[in-house]
């Protein structure tokens, strides 16, 4: 398991922190438990996605600017996930989601359904969320939900030998301290 509030910039991305901070921990997560590219799975999660980038695609557009094409490519969290299973092999299954409350219990209950599947061993899960701006802040103001102080991701390897014990329960922040089967 790894966290990290700031990354390196990622060749090809730009602007947002977002795909930055899931490579960084994706990375460091699977070159300390590499594993069968064919039997891994990625859940990357996170409540409002890349703001920063949205929101600048959005600005550029209102204003009757050109966006650099690779706003339009970064701005699913997919790329970066294409990304990693370039590097990684990975061929199993790739989900991106989204959770209006307790982010960490969805990216762990899909790891589960997913290790389900015979033909997997392993889920990478990964949580990030950005700081909080003017439009992510109203938006989670909605969900009655606080915006982030900071820029934050978090990923964890779980197998079939450390499933989390209890799904549910966790907020992305918990994620951090899961530990082999044990629930914060």
């Amino acid at each position: 398991m790894t966290t990290a509030t700031t990354a390196d910039p990622l060749p090809g991305f730009i602007e947002s922190t977002f795909s930055p901070l899931v490579n960084a921990v994706a990375h460091r997560c699977l070159v300390e438990r590499p594993g069968d590219g064919a039997r891994t799975a990625v859940v990357l999660g996170s409540v409002v996605g890349d703001s920063t980038t949205t929101d600048l695609a959005s600005t550029l557009m209102v204003g009757g600017q050109v966006g650099n094409p690779l706003l339009f490519m970064q701005a699913t969290p997919n790329a970066v996930l294409g990304y990693l299973s370039k590097e990684f092999g990975i061929t199993g299954p790739l989900v991106a989601l989204s959770a209006t409350s307790d982010l960490g219990s969805a990216l762990l209950d899909a790891a589960a359904v997913l290790l389900d599947d015979p033909e997997l061993d392993r889920v990478l899960v990964v949580g990030v969320e950005l700081a909080g701006n003017d439009r992510t802040t109203a938006a989670l103001r909605e969900l009655d939900a606080p915006p982030p102080a900071e820029d934050f991701a978090v990923a964890l390897v779980v197998d079939r030998d450390t499933p989390p014990a209890e799904p549910g329960g966790h907020d992305l922040r918990q994620l951090a301290t899961h530990d082999k089967g044990s629930t914060p």
